[in-house]
């Protein structure tokens, strides 16, 4: 189908949309510091930026051996972690959530204080982490400072929900929201635990799951994981960006450099309801139906990159549970990412179909 068609079709169906659903979103929680870094100071107040990562590799690989000083200014500090972003964009877009993550120990930070009150419930495990996140126009280099995340586990958990309070959450639920999968060494027992409960209900929510680049954990760590995935007891689907994919790919034998056959590949390797890839330009997602592809609305100077993943998953899930076909779900994903990089926030469903218009009007060139 071609990009405009498909569009159309994404922006009618949202519109007649109007079913509000919950979501249970979790389980990490970061305080993000967005950070550029400097190629030349010109004054005490003006400098100009290095544009690209490939910039920075460039200029540290010239001083090896030697030594060098690269000036970091920080320009915003928010909130940050896969699952209080994916959060805060589903909410803007009207749907309900309980988010369960690192939120605070003893009380919740005031970085998270605006999306707790929009919560219908806010439950914190453990202190949240730290990014310094170095941004680029081609991409970005998240540096976290992580250790109190290892309180994100299943006594902590069960602490402030035993398994009763657990299965009557899950009962209420229309889709629960696995991130950042590879902060969280002990998110494992949590999937497992939920899947088992979701085993015993009537209505079962889905699942959806963002691993959250996996290349720092083993490739044993990386295929339990998708052995859970795979048991479990409702419809899932995982979701990676181009990078992940790759590595996934390898994890399961895979060999194919296709987005398209490379998702439809995983999924029937994993035996679950979807796989979705979205790489900078686009999303693919494989299916029973087959793999189906639609182009987004790229910029080449993205305001803000970090959390444009997880506004592409909020956008997907929010599709997903309207009803909406695979290819209408990735559409809906690319548009609140492309929104969200463009303004430096996540879109209101006005605002996205604002944009979606927009785009169409410009028959999906250059917006």
């Amino acid at each position: 189908m071609k990009t405009k068609d498909n569009l159309s079709q994404t922006i009618q169906k949202l519109e007649k949309n109007k079913t509000t659903s919950h979501l249970l979103i979790g389980f990490d929680g970061f305080v993000d510091e967005i950070i550029h870094v400097v190629d030349q100071r010109e004054n005490p107040s003006e400098y100009k930026r290095l544009k690209t990562i490939k910039a920075l590799s460039e200029r540290i690989a010239a001083v090896a051996g030697l030594s060098a000083n690269i000036e970091l200014v920080p320009v915003q500090q928010k909130l940050g972690g896969n699952g209080p972003i994916m959060a805060n964009a589903v909410m803007a877009q009207g749907q309900e959530v309980t988010y369960i993550g690192a939120l605070g120990k003893h009380q919740i930070d005031p970085v998270f204080h605006d999306m707790a009150e929009k919560c219908r419930k806010a439950i914190s495990l453990a202190d949240p982490g730290h990014t310094d996140a170095l941004e680029f126009h081609d991409g970005k280099l998240m540096l976290g400072k992580m250790d109190s995340l290892v309180n994100v586990n299943l006594k902590s958990l069960q602490s402030e929900l035993p398994e009763e309070a657990l299965r009557s959450l899950l009962s209420e639920t229309d889709l629960v929201a696995f991130t950042n999968w590879t902060m969280l060494s002990n998110l494992n027992e949590i999937i497992s635990a939920f899947g088992k409960i979701i085993d015993t209900l009537d209505k079962k929510p889905r699942v959806f799951i963002d691993l959250a680049d996996p290349q720092k954990r083993t490739k044993k760590a990386i295929r339990e994981v998708l052995d859970i995935l795979s048991s479990m007891p409702c419809d899932t689907v995982l979701s990676m960006n181009m990078s992940e994919s790759t590595i996934i790919s390898e994890v399961l034998g895979i060999k194919e450099e296709e987005l398209m056959p490379r998702a439809e590949k995983i999924r029937k390797k994993m035996g679950i309801f979807g796989i979705v890839i979205h790489p900078l330009h686009g999303a693919a997602m494989a299916t029973e139906q087959g793999p189906v592809w639609t182009d987004g609305p790229y910029t080449e100077e993205p305001k803000l990159t970090t959390g444009a993943g997880d506004n592409f998953n909020a956008g997907f899930c929010n599709a997903w549970l309207a009803g909406l076909e695979p290819a209408q779900c990735l559409m809906t994903g690319v548009c609140t990412s492309g929104y969200y990089v463009r303004n430096e926030g996540s879109p209101s469903r006005d605002e996205l179909l604002q944009f979606m218009k927009k785009w169409e009007s410009l028959n999906c060139g250059e917006i």
